[in-house]
């Protein structure tokens, strides 16, 4: 239970920090394609929560490449 959690928080805050880095406050600001790099990415993350099974990196890796600095 404790690794789901840690798993959990760990996915929360990587996709925010991603999110906050895209510069978008609200989905009305996002265009179509950054809408579906959304949904893409929440797919991603939810795969290694509920499967733990699947490591935290197959995850991770792509999340941080949709961050642009």
């Amino acid at each position: 239970m404790a690794i789901v959690f840690l798993r959990t928080v760990i996915i929360y805050l990587i996709l925010t920090s991603s999110m906050r880095l895209m510069g978008k406050r609200q989905i009305g600001e996002l265009e179509v394609s950054e809408l579906i790099v959304t949904f893409m990415l929440s797919e991603l993350a939810a795969m290694p929560v509920a499967d733990t099974g699947i490591p935290l990196l197959f995850s991770v890796v792509p999340m941080s490449r949709n961050i642009h600095f």
